[in-house]
């Protein structure tokens, strides 16, 4: 196993695998690596294929702070100079393109080549007159605060929750199973990270810094998405470069696990062009 520390001193696992021109694959919320195995097992015949573990994440530690989306994007690009990578493709879901967000924001795209960016808001609570994050528009500041007094009490029950909106046929499961399924939702990662990284979600608003993605961009839309149409209509009309927008039917916001053979098509098309 592959470790390295970040400037706190922070473990994080990576895998390196393959070989050719580098793509980055960056996990959401809660997952960890393995959310993008079954992809990098087929693209790493045609490319390096480097995935990681975010902080308080799978395999990586879990550190005593740092759980912002800021320091994620400090992480990755932490990783990029250790492993001394240029013209990078960086495939980010869910959490992961909110990294991307974070890290064009705070470094620019000069080591980037091309961006894919898997059904992620730059803002997610909605208001005003800002109806593109997350629920499709229908998540407001009053879910987010009972959203965080919940996980606050048991982040089991968030996690019960989360994935019967994200999952419909886990929706499906009866709430007999709720005592049963629920403590295994949260996994390995660290208890206090997932509840952080939440609120840093929450509280970030990157509408501004799409304008500097300065790389072509492929935004993956699922049919029963998290984030609506609206979402990357704003990405497409706001980024400094060409935006396409690749729909996947019958697809919920996990994309990469659904339909494999699709991402690993898609990711291949777009990074050729």
């Amino acid at each position: 196993m592959a470790y390295f520390a970040t400037e706190d001193f922070t473990k994080l696992y990576y895998e390196v695998v393959g070989a050719g021109d580098p793509l980055v694959f960056i996990h959401g919320w809660s997952c960890s690596t393995k959310t993008f195995a079954p992809v990098v097992k087929e693209l790493r015949k045609q490319y390096q294929c480097i995935s990681y573990d975010h902080r308080g994440h799978g395999a990586s530690s879990a550190p005593k702070g740092g759980f912002t989306i800021d320091q994620l994007g400090r992480d990755l690009n932490a990783l990029l100079d250790y492993l001394g990578l240029e013209k990078v493709v960086l495939i980010g879901h869910s959490m992961g393109a909110a990294t991307i967000y974070s890290y064009v924001k705070q470094f620019g795209c000069d080591r980037l080549k091309k961006v894919v960016l898997m059904d992620m808001s730059p803002k997610l609570v909605n208001e005003g007159d800002w109806d593109a994050g997350l629920l499709c528009g229908a998540y407001k500041m009053s879910d987010y605060l009972s959203d965080m007094e919940l996980m606050s009490m048991s982040l089991s029950d968030f996690m019960w929750r989360f994935w019967k909106l994200v999952l419909p046929d886990f929706g499906a499961l009866p709430e007999e199973l709720k005592e049963l399924v629920a403590p295994g939702l949260v996994g390995v990662n660290d208890h206090q990270a997932l509840i952080c990284f939440w609120n840093s979600m929450m509280y970030n608003d990157y509408r501004e810094d799409i304008k500097a993605i300065t790389v072509p961009v492929s935004y993956f839309l699922p049919d029963n998405p998290l984030y609506s149409i609206k979402t990357a209509e704003f990405i497409k009309a706001n980024a400094s470069a060409p935006v396409e927008i690749v729909t996947f039917e019958n697809s919920t916001h996990m994309i990469q696990e659904e339909h494999v053979e699709k991402t690993i098509a898609e990711i291949d098309r777009f990074v050729k062009m």
